[in-house]
């Protein structure tokens, strides 16, 4: 098998690195080749792999490199209770499944021949018919295969990790998509909103579990907002231990039954009971975020133990890695770290190209927001989308301002939301004769870690930036940079505002970018762009200034 220049540059340094206990940081773009990078590695220090994703959707490449390595190799994945469960719906939460009840709780060999979705799929077939498992299934199987691919929450989140019951130290773990590892805590929170207290209702048989959920909507009217950003709270809706325990027997009875039926949805009345479980802990904050409660921590260091474990050899990686000082002092990374920008190390480019165009003329910027702001996007992108080559990706800070800019946009499109399944809008676009605009917020569902291609080229051939995605400085933001502020050293916009916007814009960016022979267009809608501080972190110092 060839390898690339860089990989070959750069394959002993990293070998021998690990060897010295450093925890290795790969910045590399998008489509240069990573994850048969980090697979050699990996094979090549510990003999066995642990690949950690964020998404389900990025088992499959790992899976293809693997069989170009060596066919032989046994690959093996681990995926959650909703996904893996043949009576269960992909909504359902993990506990609202109550294995205890099931008929088909054995466990079989699983040899992973196929696709890891194509052998879900097959498991899930054939589970009731042979009286199997397929969760604990790829879970026994997993402690065997030679690459083990999971999620996050496999890696970071404790009780997830002991499913898995595997010595660490004997794999080499490499974390993808590395930059949204500031985000894990988002997996603990937990969320109280009409639309969960209502289905809640609906599900539930007993008269005074319905009254205590009513009472509680009601009080959360009067405790929300309906502002698009975190406003601290100081109180939830009252629920007393004789209410909860109300609860809590409603949802054994209704788990019971939803097994025994061989039917599993989600069931609402648990993630109301999870929401103050979780809030009883002490350790999590409550905000408004649009009209709901959302309870979120700022212990976020507890997430990155094992990072900081010298015994565990382990590689992040990312096209858009955070710089090394956002890894130590925002992560709290204290463990020796090799940081390796893979094209400022090679001193060439590694994969496709892009050109910059910056509009400034318009602005997201909150003061300025208005209708008329609005409809003048939505001319910028009709007026992108006739003229792009292919399929048009337009990312926005936010749903609200997503959905004002594309109600006045009339061409094929399609927008992301809470049930937006990646797998679908690929297969439409995939399957399509016309163009269109897929429009999506930063950070979200369609504009991290997707690949929409066919051939292995890029079917996206222009990136829209409606607006600079820089988070809110809201109360979260406030009071995060308030606990870790000694250690950013006056920094704090830097760090917390700026690093994130561009890990947005440039994972944005990567979607349009997946071979070495991809070009794309990338159309920066907002005169704040236009400033040095963009340009030298866009590399788009050639870019051109348009007007409508």
């Amino acid at each position: 098998m060839e390898l690339r220049d860089w990989q070959k540059q750069l394959k002993d340094k990293v070998i021998n690195a690990v060897k010295e206990g450093f925890l290795v940081a790969l910045n590399s773009p998008t489509g240069s080749g990573k994850t048969l990078f980090s697979l050699l590695i990996g094979l090549n220090t510990k003999g066995r792999v642990i690949f950690v994703v964020r998404t389900h959707n990025e088992y499959f490449p790992v899976y293809r490199d693997v069989k170009k390595i060596d066919p032989s190799l046994k690959f093996s994945f681990v995926i959650g209770k909703p996904s893996a469960c043949p009576f269960a719906t992909k909504d359902v939460d993990t506990e609202d499944i109550n294995c205890k009840y099931c008929e088909i709780k054995n466990a079989i060999e699983v040899k992973i021949d196929k696709s890891p979705f194509e052998k879900l799929k097959e498991l899930k077939e054939n589970a009731i018919k042979e009286g199997f498992c397929p969760y604990y299934s790829l879970l026994e199987s997993a402690k065997e295969a030679d690459i083990i691919t999971i999620t996050y929450p496999y890696f970071f989140i404790e009780k997830y990790l002991s499913l898995l019951d595997i010595n660490l130290e004997e794999y080499f773990i490499v974390i993808d998509e590395a930059h949204n590892i500031d985000r894990v805590s988002e997996i603990e929170e937990r969320t109280l909103s009409e639309f969960i207290l209502s289905m809640a209702i609906k599900q539930s048989k007993s008269e005074e579990v319905r009254r205590i959920l009513d009472r509680l909507i009601k009080e959360l009217k009067t405790l929300t907002y309906q502002d698009e950003k975190y406003i601290k709270l100081d109180k939830v809706p009252e629920l007393s231990d004789e209410e909860l325990s109300l609860l809590v027997d409603e949802y054994e009875e209704l788990r019971k039954e939803a097994i025994k039926s061989k039917s599993v949805s989600r069931i609402y009345l648990g993630s109301v009971i999870r929401f103050y479980a979780t809030y009883s802990t002490g350790n999590f904050i409550p905000f408004s975020f649009s009209n709901k409660i959302v309870l979120k921590t700022l212990e976020l260091n507890q997430y990155y133990n094992l990072l900081n474990d010298e015994n565990l050899s382990i590689l992040l990686m990312s096209g858009t890695l955070p710089p090394k000082e956002y890894l130590e002092k925002v992560l709290g990374i204290s463990r020796k770290i090799l940081y390796i920008n893979v094209e400022k190390e090679v001193k060439k480019k590694v994969t496709g190209s892009y050109q910059c165009k910056i509009a400034i003329d318009v602005t997201s910027k909150y003061d300025l927001r208005s209708e008329a702001m609005w409809k003048k996007y939505s001319s910028y992108l009709l007026k992108i989308y006739y003229q792009a080559r292919n399929h048009v990706l337009a990312v926005f800070p936010s749903y609200q301002i997503m959905e004002k800019v594309m109600s006045y946009v009339n061409v094929n499109k399609i927008l992301e939301n809470e049930g937006t399944r990646i797998d679908d809008v690929i297969k439409i676009v995939k399957e399509s004769r016309q163009k269109y605009i897929i429009a999506g917020v930063g950070r979200g569902k369609i504009t991290e870690g997707v690949e929409i291609t066919d051939n292995d080229r890029s079917l996206i051939s222009d990136v829209v930036l409606v607006g600079v995605p820089y988070p809110p400085e809201d109360d979260y933001m406030k009071l995060l940079s308030k606990k870790i502020s000694e250690k950013l050293g006056g920094k704090e916009k830097e760090y917390l505002i700026m690093i994130p916007a561009l890990i947005t814009v440039k994972q944005a960016i990567g979607r349009s970018i997946r071979n070495i022979n991809d070009t794309a267009l990338v159309w920066l809608l907002d005169k704040r762009y236009d400033s040095l501080w963009w340009k030298k972190n866009l590399n788009c110092f050639n870019s051109t200034k348009i007007r409508l």
